[in-house]
């Protein structure tokens, strides 16, 4: 600075104009105030772009990734980063928690900086990204294009991967001349990594924090799907997070079903686990199928190669360029099924994986987590399955070998311990789950796990429970499970003799039943609370618990208090003597169905646009998946679209696959529809969806009374809107409009057709509201009262709205489907659809009205006697409305939207082209209705502002939400 100063003067002390330079003091204050003023320049900047960027949140959302809305938490977790605070993320996979920071550097157009535990995942993450027009990269020793270092260290990319190993070493200069281009946030993915209680803990991670005192103002984001609460501390303090924001999303994964069962190695339990997978794998998606041995990977793989499927394996005794072949071919979906060790767990990137196997029980529920996390990231119905041995439980020595410390120790071994649980479960699976990860679940059944699905048989126990924790009781506590058992069953082993538990009262007297059978027995004591595990290293003990402890008192050896427990399928297979080995368990369970929904042309056409997105992905050198999802793909068989701004408006399809590849997709749903004979902009297959959805739920009928049926029909059938219903004239006292909406709700319950989308307009329940209606009732975690899930949303949203997401819950009915993002009323307003046929809209408001009237005069003929002050009350209403004819244009229709009028004559008749538009949206920041568009610009046919609209969505300057159009 002062070489600078120096500069400026001349070596005299002048300046360049001869006048008298500053004094010291004064070129010290001077440059002081300058300073303050730059800095305060800077942060009104700083500040004014945040907000800016706030305001572009939803549209490059859009934009980039073709969503409409956020996912529970995502928003939050942008907002923090925005401010410039470390934040913690603990979001379930499949969450979406990958875009807390993907959208930050896309706002702030800065670098983001992400921290990944493996190369291949990097790879599949900078990939995906590339095809939605994102600039990503990544730096380490797999990096073949020189260029990217500089290009990276200058600030060109918006998210920049690297190794834990690579950020440590990178020299200070990188991250200076970095710093210097704009850094807006480091996140360190897979978190738990850092956390010596994690059940991947790498010593790199414990590196990260020392980058805190080279990237001072930069927020610091960890983010990880399976933490504990000691984990989530941890990784807090190992990267010295200051005051971070911690958002801990749901774990529950709805659409994944849970499934365990114990069974036999054997060569004829894998011909028959060969055979399950071979009857859906071509169909069913991807599987994968872990295995804690490298010979149970080997042996598997080639079991399935020769039933003629195409499979993949993966483990740590191949070299890179081996694994790394293979897991380019399982992404690319050119393998259906890749069998591996863990060390598969966190390098893959694939959301349409449809089966996760364990063949083994994993080390940890964070592992077992993680890795059935790799399914249905999607969000469409994948299956788990779990097949485990005893031998399993028995690896403490194995997986604790080589740790340093206590600590590390001890978490494996709780880890173990809560795996080992699991396993013997006979209660719900998923509720075990969430609990473990601190997540209450009040409902006591998920209905999507083998538990909650098939009912356990029941017995009275106490007998064999007395004997059990008696000899436990008298063998003092100081063994594990295997020393009481082989008491009971008479071993005369020299433990046993040395001990004297020979001489003990109970030895041999549980010679009837199998080991497996009595620690199957202990398990469900343990869960029940009557005995409980505690460990010391790495060996395990059993003992009574004080539960435990009352029972015994309160028996006697001739007789014991009831005590009714779950047999588990151990136990009933011991005691009917019957091989596991066939028990393979089904793989392709209800939920799998993923086009259960669809007509059969409509799965035609999904599997086919299945097959030309492979095409594509292969001719552009990518995967299927980082074209466009499978979820999405579903929705644009559903919508066939026929221009690129129905393309663009469809949720999942972003601008990049527009533009890049809109002509192509649009030519081939053209093609394939024409062939299977659909029309395109298949709207009322949406409502044919939404039905057959519908039915597979079954209706609990119930007779609805008088007051609702009609209430439904004046609705359904004659087009009355709720608001008309709840003030019929004639009636003694109005009632609620929130009564006749639940008088709705009660007849879809009972069985009668709703319209949802038409209800949602009504009572302004938009696609943004329902899911977060959605997020919050997983957020409360039950559905039984009401005022917990109204705490946790905007005032704005109702009771009435809370209750109609849970009737459409009920009925199996999602708002992507229900509540399209976008409605087609060029053909909706051409024909107006009733029982007896299409009628044509130009028929008169007056000639609708008497059709109204008729159909209630001949509802309240066919009244019976019992409704005798209902119909008296339908006659008045109808005789009411003959002498003042209906002319609300609600009730015109029960399928269509109400038609735009014809503006009035205005003095100045405005025209409309591109930049007309754009220049009278900038002034609605919340969007525009199409219907004051063309009010506005009545010197435009209506033809021509349609197209105009449609042109600027398809090249994504405009987009449309809830019906209203705003700039991008």
């Amino acid at each position: 600075m002062w070489a600078e100063v120096h500069e400026v003067l001349g070596p005299n002390g002048a300046n360049q104009n001869g006048k008298r330079r500053k004094s010291g003091k004064e070129w010290g204050k001077h440059y002081k105030m300058t300073a303050i003023g730059r800095c305060v320049r800077f942060r009104v900047a700083e500040t004014t772009h945040r907000s800016a960027a706030r305001q572009a949140m939803l549209s490059t959302l859009k934009q980039y990734f073709g969503y409409a809305s956020f996912r529970p938490s995502q928003k939050e977790v942008i907002d923090q980063i925005l401010d410039k605070r470390d934040c913690l993320a603990v979001m379930a996979t499949g969450s979406g928690k990958s875009l807390c920071y993907q959208v930050p550097p896309l706002l702030l157009e800065k670098t983001a900086i992400v921290i990944s535990p493996l190369i291949s995942l990097m790879q599949d993450q900078v990939m995906s990204l590339k095809q939605r027009g994102v600039r990503a990269e990544f730096l380490g020793s797999a990096q073949t294009d020189g260029s990217v270092h500089t290009k990276a260290q200058s600030g060109h990319f918006h998210l920049l991967f690297m190794t834990p190993e690579k950020a440590c070493s990178t020299p200070l200069s990188f991250w200076l001349e970095l710093l210097e281009a704009g850094i807006c946030l480091f996140a360190v993915d897979e978190a738990h990594c850092i956390s010596e209680w994690g059940h991947d803990f790498r010593v790199e991670y414990k590196q990260l924090h020392k980058l805190r005192d080279v990237l001072l103002d930069v927020p610091f984001v960890g983010l990880t799907a399976t933490a504990t609460e000691n984990v989530r501390i941890d990784i807090i303090n190992s990267l010295k997070m200051n005051n971070p924001y911690v958002a801990v999303g749901s774990f529950d994964r709805k659409n994944l079903f849970y499934g365990v069962k114990h069974f036999n190695r054997s060569l004829q339990f894998v011909d028959e686990l060969v055979q399950e997978i071979s009857k859906y794998a071509r169909k069913a998606g991807s599987t994968i199928i872990y295995c804690t041995t490298i010979k149970d990977v080997e042996q598997i793989h080639k079991s399935l190669q020769e039933a003629g499927i195409k499979t993949g394996i993966y483990h740590g005794q191949m070299s890179s360029n081996a694994r790394e072949e293979s897991h380019r071919s399982f992404i690319k979906d050119e393998l259906l099924v890749m069998v591996a060790t863990i060390a598969f767990g966190m390098g893959i990137d694939k959301p349409n994986i449809r089966q996760v196997i364990h063949y083994g029980c994993p080390k940890s529920i964070e592992s077992y987590y993680q890795e059935s996390g790799r399914c249905g990231r999607d969000g469409i119905p994948s299956v788990c399955w779990l097949y485990y041995t005893r031998a399993d439980f028995a690896k403490a020595d194995f997986y604790c070998g080589g740790l340093r410390t206590e600590n590390q120790r001890r978490a494996v071994m709780e880890s173990l311990l809560a795996a080992q649980h699991y396993c013997s479960l006979t209660t719900c699976r998923r509720k075990f789950l969430l609990s473990y990860f601190g997540e209450k679940s009040s409902a006591e059944k998920c209905g999507n796990c083998d538990n909650c699905m098939v009912s356990k048989r029941e017995r009275d126990m106490s007998k064999e429970s007395f004997l059990l924790m008696s000899c436990i009781q008298s063998c003092q506590g100081y063994w594990g499970l295997n020393m009481p058992v082989d008491v009971l069953r008479g071993s005369r082993a020299k433990k046993i003799l040395n001990a004297h538990f020979d001489k003990l009262p109970f030895h041999g007297l549980g010679k009837d039943y199998s080991s497996n059978w009595w620690k199957s027995l202990a398990y469900q004591l343990i869960s029940h609370g009557y005995l409980m595990e505690t460990f010391r290293d790495t060996y395990k003990f059993v003992r009574v618990s004080p539960k435990g402890e009352k029972y015994i008192r309160s028996a006697r050896p001739d007789h014991q208090p009831a005590l009714i427990l779950p047999l588990t399928d151990e136990m009933v297979e011991d005691e009917e003597q019957q091989c596991t080995t066939g028990e393979v368990g089904e793989l392709n369970s209800m939920a799998t169905l993923e086009c259960e929904q669809l007509s059969e042309a409509e799965a035609q056409i999904f599997h086919m646009l299945l097959d030309e997105r492979t095409k594509l992905a292969k001719s552009i050198g990518t995967a299927p998946y980082a074209v466009c999802g499978d979820q999405t793909i579903k929705k644009i068989a559903l919508a066939r679209p026929s221009t690129k701004a129905r393309l663009a408006n469809i949720d999942g399809v972003n601008q990049h696959l527009v533009v890049r590849h809109g002509d192509y997709l649009l030519q081939t749903i053209r093609q394939l529809s024409q062939e299977l004979n659909l029309s395109l902009d298949g709207g009322a297959n949406l409502e044919n969806a939404n039905t057959r959805k519908a039915n597979l739920v079954p209706h609990h009928k119930k007779k609805l009374t008088p007051a609702k049926f009609d209430a439904w029909k004046l609705w359904h059938e004659n087009g009355l809107p709720i608001q008309k219903i709840a003030n019929f004239p004639g009636r003694s006292a109005p009632i609620k409009e929130g009564t006749v909406v639940e008088y709705l709700l009660e007849a879809a319950q009972g069985g009668l057709q709703i319209e949802w989308t038409r209800l949602c307009d009504e009572v302004e329940l938009s696609r943004e509201r329902l899911s977060e209606i959605e997020g919050a009732i997983t957020k409360v975690g039950s559905r039984e009262k009401l005022k917990p899930i109204k705490d946790e949303l905007p005032e704005d949203i109702s009771y009435v709205h809370i209750k109609i997401c849970l009737a459409m819950q009920d009925c199996g009915l999602s708002p992507e489907v229900t509540i399209p993002s976008h409605l087609d009323t060029s053909k909706a307003d051409e024909f107006v659809e009733s029982e007896s046929g299409m009628v044509s809209t130009d028929t008169s408001c007056s000639d609708k009205a008497h059709e109204a009237v008729i159909s209630v005069k001949n509802m309240a003929t066919h009244c019976c006697s019992d409704h005798n002050e209902t119909a008296s009350l339908m006659v008045r209403i109808a005789q009411d409305q003959e002498v003042h004819p209906i002319h609300d244009a609600n009730v015109l229709s029960t399928r269509k939207r109400q038609k735009v009028g014809i503006p009035e004559e205005s003095s100045t008749a405005l025209e409309a082209t591109e930049s007309s538009i754009l220049d009278w949206l900038k002034n609605y920041d919340e969007g525009v209705f199409m219907r004051d568009i063309l009010e506005h610009f009545n010197g435009s046919k209506e033809e021509l502002v349609i197209d105009l609209l449609g042109s600027l969505e398809s090249d994504f300057i405009i987009f449309k939400k809830n019906d209203l159009y705003m700039l991008l």
